[in-house]
């Protein structure tokens, strides 16, 4: 390969878009995002225009054309799962796709849990709710009956952007297959039982492929719309919580990572799924490449983990927000720099980050945030410290259910804008009792870069792309006292957690009859 040949990886999240561009020989060149709309058109929906994910990539590929010129040898895609995007046969969407995070299908959701067996439902991994494309498509046939009469192929975000890459068949991959709850786990393949109960005709659902077959290349049309060189070979890609496995390089057995962003994501690779029968995780397999999975993880998350340092930022850090523009840096760092000065434990203030409820390992809607032992000694900085070993403690927290699965976190690999924080990783690393390893990949678009070099043999499979691209750039070993004195600090706010969780739920309730505010 010639060092001057560059492999993109392109990221549809939820938020926005992201592009990461590495050269074939696994190093960095350059990575840019652009944030798109959601829309709320009524309470618990949420909605995206698939136009916006589009148009997102031609701002990022306008930058990404003037800065750098390589020669592109290779793209691949991944992108938020479940999100369905519904399609005519002449590629035309039919009606706005609608997020994981949109709830409108809960009484769908109870309807399928009647009609699906337990030997059916057990097949998929996963513990059905309203992020995953069944319910959704089912609202949509129920509220919309001419877009479901309409569709000719329902895609997911992912799918449906490369299709305009490359203006070829209707494809999907088995990790998106997985995300719909239409697609049987261990026959690999779509689920003819679910589909007959749920009255999915199975001719609308997509192909599948191995993630990292190519399955196409980028036409002359969506080359002058979107600035992408003609005739480059395009993977067919995986969704993004795949991804984030190998950027993270977590991509064999018993390795694990903790992604430290808007949640606090947990996740550890096994060679066999390992699903969990309380339905507090969720399954999925790796990027393929080939029929079967090449491997599997199981990752669960705390709701507020980044979430609750922005939010503490946005409602009391004005003046470091003003101070960061001032000297170039994030308010973050001004934050961090500040919880620095606090020595660990923060003299005993405890932080729980419940600030929209919680996630694992309670799975509790109800539950509200709180700082606990505040006393006339402790400063601004305590706050700040507190809020990020108050979210480590909620990941310990959710590690409980990898413990009861029998999957043992050996070290973890640190990923994800938090990360960024080395105070931030030591005290993670203090709180777990385990070895941190920062990596130079940290976005689910650099694992779609590796990814894109796997499918066009840059890289001879998954493991060598990873071993090639995947660097470690700090490392970070627990202070055993450190660790002790979490330890005991962690016992303590688990039973401010059992102690007032009936409280919280009590406060939930009464605010749900409470005047709301008037303008």
């Amino acid at each position: 390969m010639n060092p001057k040949d560059s492999l993109l990886g392109i990221d549809i999240g939820t938020g926005g878009c992201k592009a990461t561009l590495i050269s074939s020989e696994g190093e960095f060149i350059a990575a840019f995002s652009e944030e798109y709309p959601t829309y709320y058109p009524e309470p618990g929906w949420a909605e995206q225009n698939p136009e916006d994910w589009l148009k997102a990539l031609r701002k990022i590929c306008k930058r990404l054309n003037a800065k750098w010129k390589t020669r592109m040898i290779g793209i691949c895609i991944d992108g938020q799962p479940h999100t369905p995007v519904f399609m005519n046969e002449k590629a035309e969407v039919l009606y706005p796709a609608i997020p994981w995070t949109d709830r409108r299908s809960a009484p769908q959701v109870e309807r399928l849990n009647t009609l699906l067996t337990e030997e059916d439902a057990k097949r998929t991994f996963n513990p059905l709710n309203t992020a995953f494309t069944l319910p959704q498509i089912l609202w949509v046939k129920e509220h919309r009956p001419e877009v479901w009469r309409d569709t000719y192929k329902l895609l997911i975000a992912k799918d449906f952007v490369r299709r305009k890459l490359t203006d070829e068949g209707w494809f999907t991959d088995p990790s998106d297959a997985l995300g719909t709850y239409l697609f049987d786990g261990e026959a690999f393949e779509w689920s003819e039982n679910i589909c007959a109960a749920a009255g999915i005709e199975m001719e609308k659902l997509p192909d599948i492929k191995p993630s990292a077959s190519v399955v196409g290349e980028v036409t002359r049309k969506a080359s002058k719309r979107l600035g992408l060189p003609e005739g480059i070979p395009v993977v067919n890609g995986a969704h993004d919580p795949s991804m984030e496995n190998l950027a993270a390089g977590t991509v064999k057995p018993g390795d694990s990572f903790v992604k430290l962003a808007t949640a606090g994501v947990i996740s550890i690779t096994t060679k066999e799924p390992k699903p969990d029968p309380k339905g507090r995780t969720v399954t999925y397999c790796l990027p393929t490449t080939h029929e079967r999975a090449d491997g599997w993880f199981t990752k669960t998350a705390t709701l507020a983990c980044g979430s609750s340092y922005r939010w503490f930022r946005d409602l009391f850090c004005s003046e470091e927000v003003e101070d960061a523009k001032q000297l170039r840096k994030t308010a973050f760092e001004l934050m961090d720099k500040l919880a620095e000065e606090v020595p660990p434990c923060s003299e005993g203030l405890i932080f729980h980050p419940y600030l929209i409820g919680e996630g694992s390992p309670y799975w509790d809607p109800q539950l509200k945030g709180s700082f606990f032992g505040a006393t006339l000694r402790h400063k601004f900085s305590h706050f700040c410290r507190s809020i990020l070993e108050g979210a480590a403690f909620s990941i310990k927290d959710s590690t409980s259910i990898f413990e009861e699965l029998d999957l043992k976190l050996r070290e973890v690999r640190l990923i994800g804008g938090g990360s960024n924080s080395r105070l931030w990783r030591e005290i993670l690393c203090n709180v777990l009792g385990l070895r941190g390893l920062k990596t130079s990949g940290e976005d689910s678009s650099f694992g779609s870069a590796i990814l894109a070099g796997v499918g066009v043999s840059a890289f001879k499979d998954i493991e060598d792309g990873v071993n090639r691209c995947i660097k470690i750039i700090d490392v970070i070993e627990p202070d055993p006292k450190l660790h002790r004195l979490y330890e005991e600090l962690f016992q303590i706010y688990s039973e401010i957690h059992d102690a007032t969780t009936p409280i919280s739920h009590k406060l939930d309730q009464l605010v749900k009859r409470l005047p709301k505010e008037t303008s």
